[in-house]
């Protein structure tokens, strides 16, 4: 993870994939998940939550039909649509790519929570190029005004953040 204070807070870049503005006065660590490093970030009080990013390079097969096929593959498994968990999806053109998004309620380790979802995804060099972005809130704070604002501020920096 690189972290470079900029204008309007920091410029993250993760992976050598996606590089991205993040408000100066949110938390950084990197967290570990079934063996991959992942990034999270937490917005200060009174705000709730914690935005997690994981980025993905895959190579096309050559019966996949190229890149955009692959993209749009990967972003319509990304807002499960046999899921019921599910809702808010789309699968929207997002500059030289994709964008998804989806909105899911779970419940981990007995609590309710609701998840936030993001992909964003472009050809870079023959390869789908991902990042995906996730909210994950504690069901209670879904709603919350703080949360919201914070919301807004990540599907601000997702929408503007730059496939590498």
């Amino acid at each position: 993870m690189t972290n470079r204070q900029a204008r309007d807070g920091r410029e993250i870049g993760w992976n050598d994939v996606v590089r991205f503005r993040l408000p100066a006065d949110w938390s950084m660590e990197v967290e570990e998940h079934e063996g991959h490093a992942v990034a999270a970030f937490r917005p200060p009080p009174p705000a709730g939550g914690v935005l997690r990013l994981v980025t993905d390079r895959v190579t096309p097969r050559p019966d996949s039909g190229g890149v955009e096929a692959v993209l749009q593959e990967m972003a319509l498994r990304f807002v499960r649509p046999d899921d019921p968990r599910a809702g808010d999806r789309t699968v929207e053109p997002h500059r030289d790519g994709v964008i998804a998004q989806a909105v899911m309620h779970t419940e981990e380790d007995g609590r309710a929570e609701v998840h936030y979802l993001w992909l964003i995804g472009s050809d870079r060099d023959g390869r789908a190029s991902v990042a995906m972005f996730s909210v994950a809130l504690p069901a209670i704070l879904d709603g919350d005004e703080s949360c919201a604002v914070m919301l807004g501020q990540v599907d601000g920096l997702v929408r503007d953040a730059e496939i590498l």
